[in-house]
């Protein structure tokens, strides 16, 4: 059974923040992506993680063998593409997929020549990305982008109140131990 677009960002946001802290790359982005690369249509409908490509090899970004991956490999067709049969990397899980495909990114130089890492906010990143050559179709950077716009609204309960709170943390934590140490002297002394 295939989850809803909503149902399976739910799922698989804090995989996408956990995959993409530290990295520079916008966990939106990463989101954005994934449902656009790994859909697929299902009984007149569209379902992130639906696709051939996601359903076969767990690879939710579409991304192909290239020459330096070890790992396992399938060969599925691929109309819309020049070539009409490709070689996919085959991935565990939607995690395992994520990790690879920020670590594409970083180990393709194209992709930090394209600004991909210096952009302020994920539309600019995902120009970049598509600008840098990522996929084949002219109007990309837009399809990702009205989606990333959707997943945005859907996962800023999620990443606004740890951006927000960021700065607290460590004063909250000094608090703790500090009552903490108060509490100490005062009964045990």
């Amino acid at each position: 059974m295939f989850l809803s677009r909503r149902d399976w960002i739910d799922k698989n946001a804090p995989l996408a923040i956990k995959a993409t802290r530290g990295t520079g790359i916008f966990p939106e982005t990463l989101l954005a992506m994934a449902i656009v690369e790994s859909q697929g249509k299902i009984n007149g409908n569209w379902y992130p993680g639906a696709g051939l490509v996601a359903r076969k090899a767990s690879n939710f970004f579409g991304i192909k063998k290239g020459v330096n991956w070890q790992g396992p490999t399938i060969n599925l067709p691929t109309p819309g593409d020049a070539d009409k049969i490709s070689t996919f990397r085959v991935y565990g899980d939607f995690e395992e997929s994520a990790r690879d495909y920020v670590n594409f990114l970083k180990v393709n130089q194209r992709y930090t020549k394209a600004g991909v890492f210096k952009a302020p906010n994920y539309q600019e990143q995902i120009i970049s990305i598509a600008r840098a050559g990522y996929a084949e179709a002219p109007n990309y950077a837009q399809i990702i982008t009205s989606v990333a716009n959707s997943v945005k609204k859907q996962i800023a309960n999620i990443i606004t109140p740890l951006q927000n709170n960021a700065p607290f943390i460590p004063v909250l934590i000094a608090g703790v131990i500090i009552t903490l140490f108060i509490f100490k002297q005062k009964f045990y002394a």
